[in-house]
């Protein structure tokens, strides 16, 4: 159960919510004046910039490899955080790179940070990014990958570092969790985890879930964050972390014994102190979602250039039989779907029809028992089914999609 880890706590985070877009327009206000002079006086450290300002102003959308049907112009802003000082990078010896890609095509870009701490890139079209950042220089460890949707307009994002300290010391700590659904208790991938570090710059960084339901924290210094979770179609969830002379998770004291070892997003093994388990409850109650990782024959992700079709069948009797309720849906890179809102009743994946040219194609044809009567419904190749199996699909849940045998 969660449980709220008190009034004022909670004051203080929702003020430092309210309070970061304006610290980041300052920041970012003041690094631009401040580049500026770089560029006229070599003050400011500008002249520590491995490869100069301006690899990181390009229009990413001058590049030729996004989809045809790409809408939207978003510019992505980014900072990179200390966590051990909690503040904007500031190292002369790092040579940072921040990396985007767009999940379901080709397009990947890297581009320097200015000044190891700042990073833009300009008219990306909307839809859902992994971003990874490397320090080449060696001082800090590499971002846990993040997946972020973007839609147009600006977006803010704050990533952070930890210095490259090998394992959990007493001044700079790991911390890892499970994010689960609170009916089924399976795991939630790619939801957002925003921590906001309550100091004077009240600065919030971001981390999301892999696979496993798990993110991990880096790296953290002494002091006081709120953990926020949030993904659509659940409740969002939020607790404080408190590290000082003793540790506090929400009402939760974290002590020795919870120390233990994971794996990080971008699957390097650390050790460090688990925080537990977060329930979140789905938002709707009159219908339900669908949720999982598409796998082929040799368990790799199904290539993200399939198209498929969520095929609904109100029950497994029903006259009317299969009908295609989303058509021509492409999983991420991952191999990773996810549907919400949908009504109760059963569900199967297939390889979707080509309703411009038909060279794909499913039928379902009726089974029936010794009184004639319909005792279900069957694919015609049974080849084309992606899933297999159908998936019920009850309202107020999200059921996982299972992984293929």
């Amino acid at each position: 159960m969660l449980v709220n880890s008190g009034k004022s706590s909670a004051l203080k985070g929702d003020r430092g919510m309210k309070e970061k877009y304006s610290m980041f327009r300052f920041v970012f206000a003041s690094l631009a004046c401040c580049l500026l002079a770089a560029a006229l006086i070599t003050g400011c450290g500008g002249g520590n910039n491995p490869s100069g300002p301006s690899s990181s102003t390009t229009a990413a959308a001058a590049f030729d490899n996004f989809p045809a049907n790409a809408t939207g112009s978003v510019t992505l802003n980014g900072l990179l955080v200390d966590l051990t000082t909690q503040n904007l990078i500031n190292s002369p010896d790092a040579e940072i790179y921040v990396t985007i890609e767009y999940i379901g095509t080709t397009y990947k870009k890297t581009v320097a940070a200015v000044e190891n701490r700042a990073f833009t890139f300009f008219e990306l079209p909307e839809g859902q990014y992994m971003i990874t950042v490397e320090d080449k220089g060696g001082v800090y460890d590499p971002s846990n990958p993040l997946i972020q949707e973007f839609s147009a307009g600006k977006v803010n994002l704050t990533v952070p570092l930890s210095p490259k300290t090998g394992t959990a010391t007493t001044s700079t700590l790991n911390f890892f969790a499970t994010v689960l659904d609170a009916s089924l208790k399976n795991p939630i991938m790619f939801a957002t985890v925003d921590v906001t570090i309550e100091n004077i710059n009240n600065l919030t960084f971001q981390a999301t879930t892999i696979k496993t339901g798990e993110f991990s924290l880096l790296g953290l210094a002494s002091g006081t964050y709120t953990v926020k979770i949030s993904k659509d179609g659940y409740v969002e969830v939020s607790k404080t972390l408190i590290i000082s002379d003793k540790i506090m998770f929400g009402n939760q004291e974290i002590v020795a014994a919870d120390i233990a070892t994971f794996k990080d997003g971008g699957g390097t093994s650390r050790t460090g102190y688990y925080l537990g388990e977060l329930l979140m409850s789905p938002k709707f109650t009159n219908t339900g979602g669908l949720a999982g990782i598409l796998l082929d024959a040799n368990k790799n992700p199904i290539p993200s250039t399939t198209k498929l079709d969520l095929i609904y069948l109100k029950t497994p009797k029903d006259p009317v039989g299969p009908g295609t309720i989303i058509p021509n849906v492409k999983p991420n890179v991952l191999g990773y779907v996810s549907f919400k809102n949908l009504p109760a009743g059963e569900y199967v994946l297939a390889e979707a029809n080509d309703y411009v040219t038909p060279a794909i194609n499913w039928t379902a044809s009726a089974t029936y028992d010794a009184d004639g009567n319909i005792s279900g419904w069957a694919f015609t190749p049974a080849s084309k089914l992606v899933t297999r199996i159908w998936l019920s699909v009850t309202p107020g849940l999200v059921t996982p999609i299972p992984e293929q045998e």
